[in-house]
């Protein structure tokens, strides 16, 4: 499948089983995919801030007011626009949901604490996991992100997909967090557990409450990490 039909799908929560992998390896190899995807992404979130009576005037070409002059786009905003467009005017007019989505992500989620580099009062030593987890603490997220992706890259330990994605989420990267995680899962160490938490949330950042929903079924089936609390969220989505 070619890069602008994996956004295409991404951007409609339609990617199949076989097709998330490629995904997920282009967005974390490839640049210039990344950057598309961001872009359409941006588009998305533009929308969501619209006024919906403005906007609606806007798409179906009532115009209420003389017109004013206006900043003319270029020519890849409106291509990527007609885009978002055709893919559903729906997502669009969705605003109480949108914002609704963002209000229970905000109310539930919360980085996890660190647990692998503790941090005492006093602490000088300076070697680059003390401080990646120094920054996470302090709530300097992109330098806990660029330190985490470093320790990855030369230790492969899977601790630090976790604190990474849950940096991202902070960051409101939920898109980048959500490979991580899913990495993170294949994986058997002490924070596996609470991985699912942590994916049905990034799910949720991007309004994909069908497999939020699916995820938080399973943390309440299986009983693991925060399963009370999926309990808690999984009432607040009906």
């Amino acid at each position: 499948m070619n890069k602008d039909e994996l956004i295409e799908k991404y951007i409609q929560n339609r990617l199949s089983s076989a097709e998330q992998p490629e995904f997920d390896t282009l967005l974390s190899s490839d640049d210039a995919f990344k950057k598309e995807v961001e872009f359409h992404i941006n588009i998305k979130k533009v929308a969501q801030h619209e006024d919906d009576i403005a906007f609606r005037e806007l798409v179906t070409g009532f115009e209420t007011k003389k017109p004013q002059k206006r900043r003319l786009f270029n020519t890849k905003w409106l291509a990527a626009a007609s885009i978002v467009l055709l893919l559903g005017l729906s997502y669009f007019f969705n605003v109480n949901n949108t914002a609704n989505t963002n209000e229970l992500f905000n109310n539930y989620f919360e980085p996890y604490r660190n647990v692998i580099e503790p941090i005492e009062r006093g602490t000088t030593e300076q070697n680059e996991k003390t401080m990646a987890f120094m920054a996470y603490e302090k709530g300097n997220y992109d330098e806990a992100v660029r330190l985490f992706t470093n320790l990855y890259t030369s230790t492969k330990e899977p601790y630090y997909l976790f604190y990474k994605a849950n940096a991202l989420l902070k960051l409101d990267r939920a898109y980048e967090a959500l490979p991580l995680l899913k990495e993170h899962l294949k994986t058997k160490d002490s924070l596996t557990d609470k991985t699912l938490w942590y994916m049905a949330l990034a799910y949720l950042k991007l309004e994909d409450k069908a497999n939020a929903k699916k995820l938080l079924q399973q943390v309440i089936t299986e009983e693991k990490f925060n399963s009370k609390e999926a309990k808690k969220l999984l009432k607040e989505f009906d």
